[in-house]
């Protein structure tokens, strides 16, 4: 169908509209600034979601952020690499899950980190070469 995109007349209900020149201009530029920065970009799934153009993303960004398990699995399943995770409360049925999932996890308090280390930090480690676990939010 082509559709003209000024007035979107013959699209009849909701739909997400991407112009992925305009989105490859603006990856480019933030990739630009990420590497004269010497910095990483990371993807925020809470600023956009639209999984389906996540392999345009992965040409100019490398990482994304999670806040929960379902945004921890949608980077590690969908986008293809681990998140960088920050959860103001790991509940005990999820964190070997999202641990699995990221790359970098990031407590509220030292008292969680306290109580999670014992039964997935072995398996974190062994896991993968380079892991951040303890960074603290103060």
């Amino acid at each position: 169908m082509k559709i003209n995109l000024t007035t979107f007349e013959q699209v009849h209900q909701p739909v997400y509209v991407l112009e992925e020149s305009r989105l490859r201009r603006n990856l480019e530029l933030i990739s630009h600034v990420a590497q004269a920065a010497d910095s990483e970009i990371i993807l925020a799934f809470k600023a956009f979601a639209l999984w389906r153009t996540f392999p345009i993303f992965r040409e100019y960004i490398s990482a994304t952020t999670a806040s929960s398990l379902s945004e921890a699995r949608l980077g590690f399943e969908e986008f293809g690499s681990r998140t960088h995770t920050f959860s103001p409360a790991y509940t005990d049925y999820e964190i070997d899950e999202i641990a699995r999932c990221s790359s970098h996890l990031t407590f509220n308090s030292l008292s969680q980190w306290e109580r999670r280390p014992v039964p997935w930090l072995p398996t974190l480690r062994s896991a993968w070469d380079f892991v951040s676990i303890l960074s603290i939010v103060r």
